[in-house]
């Protein structure tokens, strides 16, 4: 259904807008822009994201968390983040979700069952495919995390924190070196 982990392109900007724009001229776009928004800005994968709950993204008080742990992969216990952007779009979808949902889970289907990942990573490679962005899947969301983290000047060690990684093997995976970056890189040096 889509490239393997790991190996799924990243997003540009533009795709990003696309993208954006697609899920807001569609139905559940609330609830579609929230799972587009923890893939892309909390680097959460389908799995995590329909394993969410209400308990995990709402304090006691009904603020916003601006974090939380959740089980990811390998059933271990990680902490995420939820930035401004994030919290902002959870909040949109918690201000149309219905509350007589019979589960705790943040997300769910018109038959108000919970989301499963196979659905999400669908919902978002046929996002994709729609947008006409080749080799994309919904493990673009996550590679473009990692690489927008990359390009904000974060350190491999905490992008694999963020990421959730055992290894920084793994995270390292996820970068491809570019042409613009690598010149970039050269003329810092002349700078110095």
């Amino acid at each position: 259904m889509g490239s393997k982990e790991g190996k799924a392109k990243a997003l540009n900007e533009k795709e990003i807008k696309v993208l954006k724009a697609l899920i807001n001229s569609r139905p559940h776009k609330e609830r579609n822009i929230a799972i587009f928004m923890l893939g892309l800005q909390s680097g959460l994968r389908a799995f995590e994201i329909a394993t969410l709950r209400l308990s995990h993204i709402i304090e006691n008080n009904g603020d916003l968390r601006d974090s939380t742990n959740i089980k990811g992969k390998g059933s271990k216990v990680s902490r995420i983040y939820f930035n401004s952007e994030v919290r902002k779009a959870l909040q949109a979808w918690l201000d149309v979700r219905e509350d007589d949902i019979a589960s705790d889970s943040l997300f769910y289907t018109q038959k108000k069952q919970p989301l499963r990942a196979n659905y999400i990573a669908r919902l978002m490679y046929e996002l994709m495919q729609d947008a006409n962005i080749k080799e994309a899947s919904s493990h673009s969301l996550r590679r473009t995390y990692a690489n927008n983290l990359l390009e904000e000047g974060a350190n491999i060690r905490d992008i694999k924190e963020l990421m959730r990684h055992s290894s920084i093997a793994t995270t390292q995976i996820y970068f491809e070196s570019s042409e613009t970056q690598l010149s970039a890189l050269a003329e810092k040096l002349a700078k110095r």
